[in-house]
């Protein structure tokens, strides 16, 4: 999606909701609760490189995101100056500070799971997304960026699963991520029963389309439109980590 586009759906996205909620805030505070579900992996990556048992990183980010939708969070004048990835690590330190202040305190939000865990696995994308040389700070990053990226793959997926290309898609996918070698592209074509040249215009197709999903991905994690290019240079510096 280009840069001239931006501006016609970049309004109704996440962050740009919550920013602008005041007295009603019933759409920001959905908007939140979204962004908080969607990116609740880096705080969990965050907390597991800070020395946290695996039980205790997942009450933790359980506790931290019912304390920020509790919050005033809402009805500040500018909460985020930015990026929703700088706010919520931010808020995140904040939260500690107070959680050591009172340990042994009732759990903020009581009983209160708005994330369903049924699904997830956290530890085990910490497992494999970990590295030992990285600072809590660089794992937040990583973390951050891969969950990005596996955002829009999925939602890659849903469409082409939707549009009857389901099997294509998984005899494709490993071209996303990986540069093909020679045979790879012909192999591929057999097990589609197409041709070679089709095979490549497909992968160029998704790789597009997977491009511009995770431009929107980013799009509804920052203020403005002009804050996407920098952000998507600091996706790439990330994944390098």
């Amino acid at each position: 999606m280009s840069d001239s586009h931006a501006g016609n759906w970049f309004a109704s996205t996440q962050w740009s909701i919550v920013l602008v909620a005041r007295e009603d805030s019933a759409g920001g505070r959905k908007a939140l609760e979204q962004l908080c579900a969607a990116y609740r992996q880096p705080i969990y990556n965050y907390l597991r490189r800070r020395d946290y048992a695996p039980a205790d990183a997942e009450d933790l980010t359980q506790s931290f995101f019912a304390y920020l939708l509790d919050s005033d969070f809402l009805e500040r004048p500018d909460p985020a100056k930015g990026r929703f990835r700088g706010y919520l690590v931010g808020a995140l330190c904040h939260f500690l500070s107070d959680h050591h202040a009172h340990t042994g305190a009732q759990k903020r939000g009581g009983d209160t799971q708005f994330i369903d865990c049924a699904d997830l696995d956290a530890e085990r994308e910490f497992a494999a997304s970990d590295q030992a040389q990285l600072d809590p700070s660089e794992a937040y990053e990583k973390a951050w960026a891969l969950t990005l990226l596996s955002r829009a793959l999925r939602q890659l997926e849903q469409e082409q699963a939707a549009a009857g290309k389901a099997r294509q898609f998984t005899i494709l996918q490993p071209f996303l991520s990986s540069t093909p070698t020679r045979g790879d592209y012909e192999a591929a074509a057999a097990a589609l029963g197409t041709s070679r040249t089709n095979v490549a215009v497909w992968v160029h197709r998704l790789n597009h389309r997977y491009a511009e999903l995770v431009k929107f991905e980013v799009s509804s994690t920052v203020r403005s439109p002009d804050e996407i290019a920098s952000e998507m240079q600091h996706l790439l510096q990330a994944l390098r980590l």
